[in-house]
């Protein structure tokens, strides 16, 4: 039995990902990815290949399925993915937004701030999308700081992205907990030196990824198991 609030009692950072662990956002990239490479005379069901390419940044994505593509193309699709996006958070009811958090999010949230837990979250999507994403699912007020993949050189999954997390909150991998759902993210939670817990409310299973390094699996943030 595992209970989320005895392994958080002792850390002073909750660091957390965002696509997958926070929300369930994935479904909404790909829609919008697909609407901007049907504009570009490329027709491609992300929805089916959606496990091949969890937790993996949208460039890698459009790399891997589009290889025709220059990477200047490339980087002007991901713009477009990011713009149409927004306007698919814009477009959603707050009874829907609830269906893409994941289960116990809130009430766990709400103990971190309570007891004064600095947290932060790390993620390889682009900033305005981070910074968009938890804006639109009022998360936002909750984070300490708001990291995208623009925040350092290298991205999941190396773990530069989490060492900086620790670095501005001013603490160290001992006395910091991650939360991941995906291989790359758990990598690179791992390669920080923190402990790992991955988060399996909308995880992928069966897909090519397999996943390296030592974690704990819960399902979601209900706080007892």
């Amino acid at each position: 039995m595992t209970d989320l609030k005895t392994l958080v009692r002792l850390k002073d950072a909750i660091l957390f990902d965002m696509d997958g662990t926070l929300v369930n956002t994935e479904p909404l990239h790909a829609k919008a990815a697909v609407i901007v490479l049907a504009e570009m005379g490329v027709k491609v069901d992300l929805m089916a290949c959606i496990d091949q390419f969890y937790g993996m940044t949208d460039h890698v994505v459009l790399k891997t399925v589009c290889p025709q593509l220059s990477d200047k193309e490339i980087d002007h699709a991901i713009e477009q993915k990011n713009y149409h996006l927004i306007n698919l958070f814009k477009k959603l009811k707050d009874h829907e937004k609830e269906q893409y958090i994941t289960p116990g999010l809130l009430p766990f949230l709400n103990h971190l701030k309570q007891e004064n837990k600095m947290c932060a979250v790390v993620s390889a999507s682009e900033d305005i999308i981070v910074h968009e994403t938890m804006k639109c699912f009022g998360l936002d007020h909750f984070m300490k700081i708001q990291m995208g993949r623009n925040q350092t050189v290298l991205t999941k999954p190396h773990p530069d992205p989490y060492i900086e997390a620790m670095k501005r909150l001013n603490t160290n991998h001992e006395r910091s907990i991650i939360f991941e759902d995906s291989p790359t993210g758990i990598k690179a939670g791992n390669a920080s030196g923190a402990q790992v817990i991955r988060v399996t409310a909308f995880a992928h299973h069966g897909g090519a990824q397999t996943i390296e390094g030592q974690y704990i699996e819960l399902v979601n943030f209900h706080t007892d198991y």
